[in-house]
C-alpha cells in the first residue's frame, strides 16, 4: 500500500510539474487546482474548468494588452465588438490561465465534438457531461473520480498555434455561422440607431448565448461579462477612432477632436502617444492634414527624403507652401524631434494670426530680439497660441509633444485663424 502511495505522490507530482512547466508564467503560481488525475486526494473534477494558478495584476494587464490588438484587427475586420471578443477571453480563459488556455491557446472554450479529433486537446478529468456515462476507472468521492478518457467525446477543445488564431476562428468563423450572424446584424443596427458601445455590446453578448454560446442563457451571459468588460472599461477598444492612452491626460479633448476631423492619427496598436515627441516628418503630415494641402506643382526635394517614404508627399507639400523648410544644404531632416521654436515658426509661416508682432514685447527671458524665432515665438504668445513656463521661459529648444501640437492646433481652429 505504502508502495501504491508513493507511485500516487510521484505521478501527481510529476504531472504538476509537467503542466507547470508548459507555460513559464505558471512559475509565478499562487495557487494550483488540482482535479483526480494529478491528485486523487484533494482534486476535484470541478477544478478541471479553473485556472491552474491566480495570476497576479501584472499578467492580467499583458493578457489584455495582447488580446486587445488582435480583438481590434477582428473588429476592423469581421465587425464584431472588440470588448465582447476580449472580455469573453478574459472570462473563458481566466486571462490565459486554464488548462486549455495553457495546452492548447483556446481561450474562449470552443470544443470539437468526437472520440480524438484532430487539431483538438483533451481536457481530462473535468465531470461526466457525455450524452453516455463515461465508464469510472477509480472513484475517490464525490467530485473526486477518474474516468477512461478515451470513451469521452465532449471534453476536446480546438488547438490553436497561438491566441490571435483563436480570436480570428471565433470572430471570423464561428460566430460569423448561421446560428450567430443575426447577433452582428443587430450589434450594427443597434450603433446606428445611437446605442452606445457599451449596451450594443452587451447585447451582443445576449443573443449569442441566446443562441447557444452558453448554456446558461443570455442574461447570465451579458452580466457575468458584461461586469468584467466594465471593471475594465473594454469599450474604449470599440471605437476606432478613441485612442487609448489618453485617458486623463489634459488634451484629451483636444486630441479627440482632431482625429475625428481626421487631422492626426495615432498607432497601429491604438495609442496616441501624447506625451511623445513629435518628429518634422510626422508635423509636417499633421499640417498637411490640418490644412488640405494640395500641390503647387513645384518641385521639391530634400537629400534626405526617399521617394517612396510616406512622409515624402506631405513634406514636398508644407516645403510648397513655405510652411516648413529645410534645416540646410538640402536637408529637411525628418527624423529629427521638432521643438517649440520651430513649432511656432511653422505656425507663423503658414499664416495663423491676425496681427505680426514687433520686436518690442521680449515676453522671455530666454529668447531675445535676435534670436532666428523671436518674431514667430512673440506672435504665437500674442495670438494665444502658444504660451511659456511660470519662470518667465519658453523653452526654445525643448522638444514639442504630440499632446501640444493636438492642443495648439485645437486653439489655431477655435480661433478661426486657419481660415
Amino acid at each position: 500500500m505504502a508502495d501504491k502511495t508513493k507511485v500516487g505522490i510521484l505521478l501527481t507530482m510529476f504531472l504538476l510539474f509537467t503542466l507547470i512547466n508548459s507555460n513559464p508564467q505558471i512559475t509565478n503560481a499562487n495557487s494550483i487546482n488540482p482535479v483526480p488525475i494529478e491528485d486523487p486526494q484533494i482534486g476535484k473534477n470541478s477544478n478541471a474548468y479553473l485556472p491552474v494558478f491566480y495570476p497576479s495584476t501584472q499578467m492580467k494587464k499583458d493578457f489584455v494588452n495582447e488580446i486587445s490588438q488582435y480583438a481590434i484587427e477582428a473588429n476592423k475586420k469581421w465587425g464584431i465588438p472588440a470588448s465582447a471578443i476580449i472580455g469573453m477571453a478574459m472570462i473563458e480563459s481566466g486571462y490565459g490561465t486554464t488548462r486549455i488556455a495553457i495546452n492548447a491557446n483556446n481561450i474562449f472554450g470552443i470544443k470539437v465534438w468526437g472520440y480524438s479529433p484532430s487539431n483538438a486537446w483533451q481536457l481530462q478529468g473535468q465531470p461526466d457531461e457525455d450524452y453516455e456515462a463515461i465508464p469510472v476507472i477509480a472513484n475517490y468521492g464525490a467530485d473526486r473520480k477518474i474516468y477512461d478518457e478515451s470513451k469521452r467525446r465532449d471534453n476536446w477543445y480546438r488547438a490553436f498555434d497561438s491566441y490571435k488564431g483563436a480570436v480570428d476562428y471565433l470572430a471570423g468563423g464561428l460566430l460569423l455561422n448561421q446560428r450567430y450572424r443575426f447577433a452582428k446584424t443587430n450589434y450594427d443596427e443597434r450603433l446606428k440607431s445611437g446605442w452606445s458601445f457599451k449596451n450594443a455590446s452587451k447585447y451582443y453578448l445576449y443573443d449569442i448565448a441566446n443562441a447557444g454560446y452558453n448554456h446558461l442563457g443570455g442574461e447570465y451571459y451579458k452580466n457575468k461579462v458584461g461586469l468584467i468588460m466594465d471593471q475594465w472599461d473594454l469599450y474604449q477598444f470599440d471605437d476606432e477612432r478613441k485612442f487609448i492612452d489618453i485617458g486623463g491626460h489634459w488634451a484629451k479633448n483636444e486630441i479627440l477632436f482632431l482625429a475625428e476631423k481626421g487631422w492626426i492619427n495615432g498607432y497601429p496598436n491604438r495609442t496616441y502617444k501624447p506625451n511623445g515627441t513629435l518628429t518634422r516628418a510626422e508635423a509636417a503630415e499633421i499640417i498637411r492634414n490640418f490644412l488640405a494641402l494640395t500641390s503647387t506643382n513645384e518641385s521639391i526635394s530634400f537629400k534626405d527624403v526617399r521617394n517612396e517614404s510616406w512622409a515624402s508627399e506631405p513634406i514636398s507639400l508644407v516645403a510648397q507652401h513655405n510652411i516648413m523648410n529645410g534645416t540646410g544644404e538640402g536637408y529637411f531632416s525628418p527624423d529629427a524631434i521638432l521643438t517649440r521654436a520651430q513649432m511656432a515658426q511653422t505656425f507663423y509661416n503658414a499664416g495663423f494670426y491676425s496681427e505680426s508682432a514687433t520686436n518690442e514685447l521680449n515676453s522671455f527671458a530666454d529668447v531675445g530680439e535676435d534670436y532666428w524665432a523671436y518674431i514667430a515665438i512673440e506672435t504665437m504668445k500674442q495670438e494665444g497660441i502658444m504660451t511659456g513656463y511660470p519662470d518667465n521661459q519658453f523653452g526654445p529648444n525643448d522638444p514639442i509633444t504630440r499632446g501640444q501640437m493636438a492642443a495648439v492646433i485645437y486653439r489655431i481652429h477655435s480661433k478661426g485663424l486657419d481660415r
